[in-house]
């Protein structure tokens, strides 16, 4: 995967280097996509669970941009009975996306994704997903935190597979088993959190990136060796890491001149040695969710 362009998609025709909107407040969100947007980004990520989807409706709105030229990927947040949020049926599933819709100001979404498998309700919400696609109000369906054993349950119960999985990878989290299921069954591969490893990683108050944080110190002063010997930042260095192994990648910051910056992961690439090097980084820790207390991919309710 060293072959890429900036027009380069995957297999569900999404631009590979996406903007996503976590941990981003409805005003943030709405400045923030705009920028992207302007830089040139036409893959945005958002989710129920985020709740600044009006923002990031109002900047594609606002944006000048066709609907058809940006590929809208958003989640169904399914409810997790431990945190006291209720599972959504069936029904509320559907419910869910209209409104989502409304608040996005959209008549479709390009892909849906159940944000990670938390609810016992899971088959139920999928079946949804696949009405939803039906009715064209999403163009792709997919998942997000799921492992193989959440994967292989929709595929036992004899349902349409999930077109894409969307999981923390980086090179401290390679995830490689569930990467090489995902490309064996054909299904499509989003990093998210792929600037985990760095010690400036979600570093603002209340943002959890001090969870975990001595995982990392050994790897780092790897990653800033190989980015000098590249001469590009450690942040360009780990999304064109995830390019390479055949992921498209998200990134998100609010400052414009990030934003601008790491959407340009085209005019270099990282040679085999140095792969390899980040490679054997991997401790197969995630991150992203540790906050919470919580790995979400090892989390199924009932699932064996």
């Amino acid at each position: 995967m060293t072959d890429l362009s900036t027009t380069s998609k995957n297999e569900l025709n999404m631009p590979l280097v996406g903007f996503g909107t976590y941990q981003l407040s409805t005003e943030e969100a709405e400045f923030s996509v705009a920028e992207a947007l302007k830089a040139g980004y036409r893959q945005i990520d958002s989710a129920e669970g985020y709740n600044n989807e009006k923002g990031t409706g109002n900047a594609i709105k606002n944006s000048g941009i066709a609907r058809e030229e940006i590929f809208l990927t958003t989640k169904l947040f399914p409810g997790n009975t431990q945190w006291g949020v209720q599972e959504k049926t069936y029904e509320s599933t559907i419910v869910t996306l209209k409104n989502q819709l409304k608040e996005l100001q959209v008549d479709y979404v390009d892909l849906y994704l159940i944000h990670a498998p938390l609810a016992t309700l899971r088959l139920e919400q999928w079946k949804a997903l696949i009405e939803l696609k039906k009715q064209g109000l999403t163009k792709h369906i997919g998942v997000s935190n799921y492992n193989e054993e959440a994967i292989n349950e929709i595929l036992d119960a004899g349902l349409e597979k999930p077109e894409l999985n969307q999981i923390e990878f980086h090179p401290l989290c390679a995830q490689s088993d569930l990467t090489q299921y995902l490309k064996e069954n054909g299904i499509a591969r989003t990093a998210y959190s792929s600037l985990a490893p760095l010690s400036t990683w979600r570093t603002a108050e209340g943002q959890g990136g001090e969870v975990l944080a001595d995982k990392k110190e050994d790897a780092q002063s790897t990653l800033k060796e190989i980015a000098n010997q590249l001469n590009v930042s450690e942040a360009k260095l780990l999304l064109r890491w995830g390019l390479q192994n055949g992921y498209s990648v998200l990134t998100r910051s609010s400052k414009p001149e990030r934003i601008k910056a790491n959407i340009d992961l085209f005019d270099f690439s990282i040679p085999d040695n140095q792969m390899q090097q980040l490679n054997q980084l991997n401790q197969n820790q995630a991150f992203a969710w540790a906050a919470n207390g919580l790995n979400p991919m090892e989390s199924a309710p009932d699932l064996k």
